[in-house]
Formats: C-alpha cells, structure tokens, sequence
C-alpha cells in the first residue's frame, strides 16, 4: 500500500511540475491585422512570424486582407514578415520598427500579442 501511495504522489508532482506556464520558454507571439494596398491580390501574399531566425507561423490573409499568426517564440524577439514591400503601419503598441528592405515589421522585446490596424503595401 505503502508503494502504490508512493507511486501516486509522484505521478502527481511530475504532472504539476511540467506544466508551469510563466516560464519565459513557453511565451507564444500572437499577431492580428489588416493589410491593405492599391491592387492587391490577397492570393499571392504570405505572412510570417520569424523568432530566432526560425519560422514559428505563417498564413495568407483573407480576402478582406485580415490575418491572424500565433507561435511558440524560441527568443523573446520576433518579427512579422511579408512578402511585399509595405509601404506604412499602425499598431497597437509603440516601439515597432520597418526593417530596411520594408518586408519586415520588428515586433519590440516583451511584446507577445499585438494588432496592426493596417499594413499598407507599396
């Protein structure tokens, strides 16, 4: 009997031990928005979220240009990333930066959910 409650309660601590949800590795980023332009076709364009180099979430937005990306995020860093060239941007939170080549959108260090109002491509 003695064993079997050993058992049990160590089924019972690795269970809650496994599942701690403020680790820092466990943060998902979560991105919603809008894209919008003069001729766009919906069809052609994908949408990424990149961390660490690494592709956590793609998706195309609909035919009203919505999208929605979540992923795991390997670094707190991570970007949104499209494959044409945006021309402006307005987002929920301050501090998001147009990457040179204008295909990504840096998404600032501590930031998991954010909305972009309107992506507008060249």
């Amino acid at each position: 009997m003695r064993f079997y409650i050993y058992i049990c309660c160590l089924f019972l601590w690795f269970s809650f031990s496994s599942c701690n949800s403020s680790d820092p590795s466990n943060s998902r980023g979560y991105v919603t928005g809008k894209i919008t332009g003069t001729q766009v076709d919906y069809n052609t364009i994908t949408i990424k979220l990149i961390s660490d180099q690494v592709i956590v979430a793609s998706t195309a937005p609909d035919g009203s240009g919505d999208f929605t990306l979540s992923g795991p995020l390997p670094n707190p860093t991570f970007s949104l990333v499209l494959n044409k060239k945006i021309k402006t941007f307005s987002a929920s939170k301050n501090g998001c930066e147009l990457s040179a080549d204008k295909l990504q959108i840096r998404i600032p260090t501590g930031s998991t959910y954010i909305t972009f109002n309107e992506i507008i491509l060249e």
